[in-house]
């Protein structure tokens, strides 16, 4: 053999070693900053990609990773680090000028963010994506309530990535919230500018908005930003975040591809934030746990979160597991709630709510479900905050005293078939009502099962509905239900309870007051605690909320449970007590 011969032999053995060790990597063998495939099962579908409209907690957790914000909450520390922002700017009190009095944030996008094209992230993409919030055909009514106080924003003429926020007056989450919204490229969605020469202070008139919602070319720009193409298609996807969408498998799941040349990969020496490790994000949605453990025992998952405690607590014993596997439990933001329908003709009755929470069994849910991994909790405050109203008595269940209180109601059994009944509106009505619950995951059905055993202890009748996730959000937001079990998660920050109770954020309103609770003294609060600057004053406002919300019971406030998680240990990896509780953008292969 010459030696030409011998070289190509050697060219073609050596190619071949590198796309063996190439193909490895990308599946999760590998080591250091070669490429891999993250593989994560979800217990429920990410069913959209477009975050400004409403959808599931799935769907928003995985669009982070296309869409992002100017700045995001770091997983340890849980302050606000910058993301498209250059730095956290902070609040200044303007002394002069037309805007004299206005408070203002001064923003600097980062000098590396780009869009996909090419073309820089400016401030007319971050006007754009509030016109997008406070655009009146579109259903982004949730997002306003976060930016009340919102005056203008200007651009600064010599620099189009610096601009500034004006707002008439204090907002505590002013900043998370600005920080939190994710930008949107102009140029991309809204390619005909329908909305260009339409300036930001029209959407924020009360009264010009009416106008603008007329406008034929802002009409077509909702028609056209709620197309399935902007929900599900790779093609019309996009954002300036890492990975942009590979393929979308409706209820098996979806994947996400790191673009190539992504600026981030430029800058994340100075902001350990905009690391993106993965060169794949496989997400399986797998809500069965034995389908689930078979799947880590075949080494096709290297995250797998909320197992049911019994599971979890199951596999960690196994060897086979543990020596591949990590298994541990974190404290998280998220707790669940039993919510009642304020609207409905039994539930309207406060006295009815204060017996139907001591009709919970939560120590079984506590001990016997959760398996000690979670806790009892009094409100929508997480307990580890310094105004969690840690004075106010945890209702317990008692039969006895959730009779007294249904028979001050008028509520006994007069026929003797073991439910209450009371004649409202001239007819006899059994104390029965529906309940509404996803079967999935494992802990949920198993809850929802505790809650109908006790409740007919005492004489409530539970007709159990089992609906997938994004059935209940659709039902609860119409009103379309008597009672829902769900998970919410907390504001890693201050606690804003106006979004969820006061009386301006009903449903039907825009807002997320699904009961839809309705008290004048907790309304007054509510704005109170968000619009003082004394820190004391809004601790002692956060106590009288905490109390008027044990005392009248719109929703029980059910659990809180651990974040379990299994992940493969050739991870360096970032759990944290933040929504989803993890950040898998940041996993590393050791």
């Amino acid at each position: 053999m010459n030696n030409n011969s011998r070289r190509i032999l050697l060219l073609v053995a050596l190619a071949a070693v590198v796309l063996l060790l190439w193909k490895n990597c990308w599946s999760g063998g590998g080591s250091g900053d070669q490429p891999f495939t993250l593989n994560i099962r979800m217990e429920a579908p990410a069913t959209m990609l477009n975050p400004y409209l409403p959808s599931p907690g799935y769907s928003r957790y995985v669009a982070v990773r296309i869409f992002q914000t100017l700045g995001e909450i770091d997983p340890y520390s849980f302050e606000l680090e910058p993301l498209l922002a250059k730095s956290i700017p902070t609040m200044q009190t303007v002394q002069d000028g037309p805007h004299k009095g206005e408070l203002a944030y001064n923003f600097e996008i980062h000098p590396e963010a780009t869009w996909d094209n090419g073309s820089p992230v400016t401030a007319r993409d971050i006007e754009f994506s509030l016109k997008i919030i406070f655009h009146p055909n579109l259903p982004t009514q949730a997002y306003r309530g976060f930016f009340e106080q919102l005056k203008s924003i200007e651009t600064d003429p010599s620099n189009p990535r610096k601009f500034t926020i004006y707002l008439r007056d204090f907002y505590m989450l002013a900043l998370e919230s600005m920080c939190g919204v994710p930008i949107y490229p102009a140029y991309h969605y809204d390619a005909q500018n329908n909305l260009t020469n339409i300036p930001l202070a029209d959407f924020l008139d009360t009264v010009k908005v009416k106008q603008v919602a007329q406008n034929p070319a802002v009409q077509a720009f909702a028609t056209e930003f709620q197309l399935p193409k902007y929900k599900n298609d790779p093609t019309a996807i996009n954002g300036s975040g890492p990975y942009k969408l590979e393929t979308m498998n409706g209820e098996q799941g979806l994947s996400l591809v790191k673009k190539q040349n992504w600026w981030g990969d430029k800058a994340v020496g100075d902001n350990s934030m905009l690391g993106a490790y993965p060169a794949r994000i496989q997400y399986f949605v797998v809500p069965d746990e034995t389908a689930t453990e078979n799947m880590l025992r075949k080494g096709e998952l290297d995250l797998a979160v909320d197992m049911s405690p019994a599971k979890f607590r199951e596999l960690e014993k196994d060897p086979a597991l543990t020596d591949k596997y990590d298994f541990s439990t974190h404290w998280t933001t998220k707790y669940n709630r039993w919510i009642f329908n304020l609207n409905h003709p039994i539930l309207k009755d406060s006295l009815v709510r204060q017996a139907l929470v001591r009709l919970v069994d939560y120590d079984d849910i506590v001990n016997n479900i959760l398996l000690g991994l979670g806790q009892r909790l009094v409100g929508p405050v997480n307990p580890r905050k310094s105004y969690y109203a840690k004075d106010v008595a945890l209702y317990n269940f008692n039969v006895e005293e959730a009779r007294r209180i249904l028979a001050a109601a008028g509520w006994t059994d007069t026929n003797n078939n073991g439910t209450l009944d009371k004649v409202i509106g001239g007819t006899r009505t059994e104390l029965e009502f529906q309940m509404l619950a996803t079967p999935t995951p494992k802990v949920a059905e198993l809850v929802a099962a505790s809650l109908v055993q006790s409740l007919a202890k005492g004489g409530v009748k539970i007709n159990l509905v089992t609906a997938s996730i994004r059935e209940i959000s659709e039902k609860t937001r119409s009103g379309n239900y008597d009672s829902a079990i769900f998970g919410t998660a907390q504001n890693p920050g201050l606690a804003e309870l106006y979004q969820n109770y006061h009386s301006a954020s009903l449903v039907s309103l825009g807002g997320d007051n699904r009961s839809p609770f309705m008290n004048a003294a907790f309304d007054r609060t509510l704005s109170f605690i968000r619009t003082t600057q004394d820190t004391t004053a809004r601790t002692r406002a956060y106590m009288d909320a905490q109390r008027i919300l044990h005392d009248e019971s719109p929703e029980a406030f059910l659990y809180s449970s651990d974040f379990r998680y299994i992940v493969a240990k050739k991870y360096d990896y970032v759990i944290s007590g933040n929504r989803p509780g993890y950040y898998e953008h940041l996993f590393r292969l050791k």
